[in-house]
């Protein structure tokens, strides 16, 4: 239990260093290479960062699996990236700043996706994930907060984010080590649970004799009703299978489609901002943490039941925000919206391809995901973006509106609105199916009478025996043969079973 907790709470850890050091760079980069080039060229180096950051995310699954030993991996690539950051706050070219910008985050998207893969592994299967994905967000957020109020700019400000990176890739190696040791514990007990050195000689051939009943009830189950077997199949669902890999394309689109959506309501925001017209200063990124915890606690509700139908209604309330704001509303809506649904954006990409992950075929290149497709889309449209918010009113509009529908469909294409099953509604579920996959009575009966190979008189007198508690001069008497024929019948009967009571005899013939 304390082994579990550990993980948990050194996956949550890395992947709120993970925030800190990722937005915190950003931000460095951006000042750093703003002294050099002008607003419109930081823009372009912004996104160059960004698609580095997107490789280094889809470069991490076949990179470790090439590089076998992960842990020595994680060390290089912090060492890389704290290299990086330094040659970004000394450099005096901004070509040289732009390269170590992209070799900074081509690194850290590499560590960001160790980061979500390990959230994954410690948070698979538990009704807190979105808590947990929203909790490390915040942390992320408040670090960074934190750092920007009170650590100066320049080479103190990169000697905290070094701190933090070094940090992140201690503990993704220090979850890769608990990995390898629970893998090697769970391969050294399989031969104990299997009948291995504490199992005696007489348990192992019960065990063999278990086995042989089961296999032989299934068989005999398929026989009888090959169409339930069939169903039974049909529900079964396997890493990887098409229906999996047809969710995680929708959930791709859907996110870069709302990354599209909030990136021009951020477009709209930065706009009033440089117009005058609102102030945007750093205390209210402190509305992201906030939003960030809310959105995990909603969105766990009865196990992420709603969490599809509470980020819609976030995307409703962006898009009826920007059409507000473009028809004349007070631009402090719109800073005010996307400082909610921003918080609320991250959490539910993050939870959803954590969730997701472990179903797929690669689970290290899903983890992550959400942050690689959200990445993505700032690297390739957050120009065009910004220049559609400049073009005028209507375009805005129209824009908006189009990305809705299209947001609309991608969350109906995901499956986002059906309400998946509870944990106890998915046991009910698999309890119903299980006792109409069981084998009858009738079944079972003729299955031990097969095995035993009795005789038709056999298994006339074993009937007679377990149908009541008759005396065996009364059995004798109702079978027409004598009391010694019976008493001879059933001694065979008790060696070809196994068996050496009457009762006994009787558990075993109705399967007790």
């Amino acid at each position: 239990m304390f082994s579990v907790v550990r993980q948990s709470f050194q996956s949550l850890s890395a992947l709120a260093l993970f925030t800190f050091a990722f937005l915190g760079s950003e931000f460095f980069f951006d000042s750093r290479i703003g002294l050099l080039i002008s607003a419109e060229g930081v823009v372009g180096a912004q996104a160059m960062i960004l698609g580095a950051s997107v490789v280094g995310f889809l470069a991490y699954a076949p990179i470790s699996k090439l590089a076998g030993g992960r842990r020595a991996l994680r060390a290089v690539e912090a060492v890389g990236a704290i290299a990086a950051l330094a040659t970004i706050a000394v450099a005096e070219s901004a070509l040289a700043m732009q390269i170590a910008g992209c070799i900074a985050f081509f690194l850290l998207g590499s560590l960001g996706a160790e980061a979500h893969w390990s959230m994954a592994r410690a948070f698979e299967g538990s009704p807190s994930l979105a808590k947990g994905a929203g909790a490390a967000y915040a942390a992320g957020i408040l670090l960074q907060f934190l750092s920007n109020q009170f650590v100066p700019a320049g080479m103190a400000d990169a000697a905290v984010l070094c701190v933090g990176v070094a940090a992140l890739a201690a503990l993704a190696a220090a979850g890769e080590c608990d990995e390898e040791t629970a893998d090697q514990q769970s391969d050294g007990t399989t031969g104990e649970h299997a009948g291995g050195p504490v199992a005696t000689e007489s348990s192992g051939q019960i065990t063999r004799q278990e086995q042989s009943i089961r296999a032989s009830l299934a068989a005999l189950t398929k026989k009888a009703r090959p169409e339930q077997a069939a169903a039974d199949s049909s529900q079964q669902i396997t890493p990887g299978d098409a229906k999996t890999a047809i969710r995680a394309v929708w959930l791709l689109a859907l996110v870069v489609l709302l990354a599209c959506m909030f990136s021009t309501l951020d477009n709209v925001v930065t706009l009033a901002n440089a117009q005058g017209s609102i102030s945007v200063e750093t205390w209210p990124r402190l509305f992201l943490a906030a939003s960030g915890l809310a959105a995990g606690v909603l969105f766990d509700i009865r196990e992420r039941r709603y969490m599809g139908f509470i980020m819609f209604a976030v995307t409703v309330l962006s898009t009826i925000s920007i059409l507000a704001v473009e028809a004349g509303a007070s631009p402090v809506i719109g800073l005010i919206v996307f400082y909610v649904s921003s918080g609320f954006f991250v959490t539910f990409f993050t939870t959803t391809f954590l969730q997701l992950a472990p179903r797929m075929r690669t689970p290290q290149l899903w983890a992550g995901m959400g942050r690689a497709a959200n990445n993505l889309c700032a690297f390739t449209v957050s120009g065009v973006s910004m220049m559609l918010t400049q073009s005028g009113i209507a375009a805005v509009m129209i824009a908006s509106l189009i990305l809705f529908v299209l947001v609309s469909v991608a969350f109906v294409g995901a499956g986002l609105f059906r309400l998946p099953s509870t944990v106890g509604e998915r046991e009910a579920i698999q309890a119903g199916l299980a006792a109409a996959a069981a084998p009858t009575p009738e079944e079972v009966q003729a299955e031990f009478i097969s095995r035993s190979g009795l005789t038709p008189r056999e298994e006339e007198v074993l009937r007679a025996v377990t149908a009541d508690e008759r005396p065996l001069k009364q059995v004798a008497d109702d079978l027409g043969i004598s009391l010694r024929m019976v008493q001879r019948h059933l001694t065979n009967i008790y060696s070809k079973t196994d068996t050496q009571t009457r009762a006994g005899l009787t558990r075993a013939f109705f399967g007790k």
